[in-house]
Parts: C-alpha cells; sequence; structure tokens
C-alpha cells in the first residue's frame, strides 16, 4: 500500500544527528516495515521515502537513458547519496553527515517535516522560509493552471 504524507510539524535533532519520525508517520507502515530511504533532493532539503516508494523512484530513474549526462547525474545525485534508515525503538533515525551538511543541517538542530504525498521532505526551518517567502511566478501560474477556471475567482454578487 502507498504511504501519503501531509502536514507539517516542527522537530529537532539530537546531539547525534538522529530525527525522531512522528508517530503519525510510523503509524501508516507496520512495524516489521520500518525501513526507509534519505536521500537529497533538488531543493536543498532531504526526501525521505517508504521502501515501495523508493523502489519505484529507483525503477522510474533506471528507465532513462543512462548515456545522458543528465540522467548519470540525476542518477549521482538520488541514488549515490541514498542511504537506508530504519527506526530504532525510539523512533530515531540517525541522518549521515553529507546529508546533514547537503540540507544545512546539524546536530542539536530544529527542523521542518513536510508531508508532500509519497515522500516526506526535512528542511532547515530557515531555509524552507526562504522559499516559501514569496510564491514565484512559474508557482502562480502552477497553480492557476490547476484550478478549475470556470470557477469565480470573485465571490458571487461581490
Amino acid at each position: 500500500m502507498a504511504l501519503t504524507f501531509s502536514g507539517t510539524s516542527e522537530h529537532g535533532l539530537d546531539d547525534k544527528g538522529r530525527l525522531t519520525l512522528p508517530q503519525r508517520i510510523l503509524d501508516q507502515v507496520a512495524r516489521a516495515d520500518w525501513r526507509f530511504f534519505l536521500t537529497v533532493s533538488m531543493d536543498k532539503c532531504l526526501l525521505l521515502h517508504d521502501a515501495q516508494g523508493w523502489n519505484e523512484l529507483v525503477a522510474k530513474i533506471g528507465t532513462g537513458v543512462h548515456g545522458s549526462q543528465a540522467h548519470r547525474n540525476l542518477s549521482r545525485r538520488f541514488l549515490g547519496s541514498a542511504e537506508e534508515v530504519v527506526p530504532d525503538t525510539a523512533r530515531r533515525i540517525r541522518i549521515p553527515e553529507p546529508l546533514l551538511e547537503y540540507a544545512g543541517l546539524a546536530p542539536s538542530m530544529p527542523v521542518r517535516l513536510l508531508g508532500m504525498g509519497n515522500v516526506l521532505e526535512v528542511w532547515s526551518p530557515a531555509l524552507l522560509g526562504g522559499v516559501l517567502s514569496v510564491p514565484t511566478a512559474a508557482e502562480e501560474s502552477l497553480f492557476a493552471s490547476l484550478m478549475d477556471q470556470r470557477t469565480p475567482s470573485t465571490p458571487m454578487g461581490a
């Protein structure tokens, strides 16, 4: 069964760079299946996939043209930096140092988790704030294209 991650929550890394996963996330997965994959994103955050979601991503990346520079770089980015992480009995996962550095994180630092459907993003609150501070023209355009254009943008009778 595919997981659906949604919502935002703030947490803290412990002094060893471990993140305690929220119970609401782990409740979606049988304890025997507590196996996740952590990798970098195209943005300066980390992506946490469940095993099924990770396998689907690997299959999609694997169908690309390996001879192209873009495909090799994409494979390096997502697959080459990936780490399998298994929560301990306290629900903690260890984030390896290179991944912490990539995302601008450090031990004992706050992190923000964002559910993005099939993946969970792990952000530095400061970096996320910069990303979300003002919608870009591309975001505005995408949002408009996703909305039902038949719906009036102003209330009826206004």
